[in-house]
């Protein structure tokens, strides 16, 4: 077995496992709840998500475009709101506070 990713965000590793079994190729995630049973919270109980030696390139081809979008997510800067001068998370279109859209001209 090899690893394909690993997450403290139980349901991005859960995505990735529905889109490996949506194309046929058999998964399992380790440690699925193991942050669950214990008050330590490092990476060692992270939820890993491992497919079969025979599968592995398949699979790291075939979520390679989502690697990619949650990088840029991740590097996203943040922005601040020309209306309302709030700090928005760069992964936000729109304020939070008041609901201007980051593309949209200022008033």
């Amino acid at each position: 077995m090899r690893e394909i990713f690993g997450s403290r965000d139980g349901s991005m590793v859960g995505h990735y496992q529905s889109i490996l079994q949506q194309a046929g190729i058999p998964s399992f995630i380790r440690n699925e709840h193991a942050a669950a049973l214990s008050e330590l919270q490092g990476p060692a109980f992270y939820p890993v998500l491992c497919v079969d030696d025979e599968n592995y390139e398949i699979a790291m081809e075939l979520l390679q475009p989502y690697y990619q979008h949650s990088q840029q997510a991740a590097e996203a800067e943040e922005w601040v709101c020309p209306q309302c001068g709030e700090t928005v998370p760069g992964t936000f279109d729109i304020c939070w506070s008041c609901q201007y859209a980051k593309e949209a001209t200022p008033p």
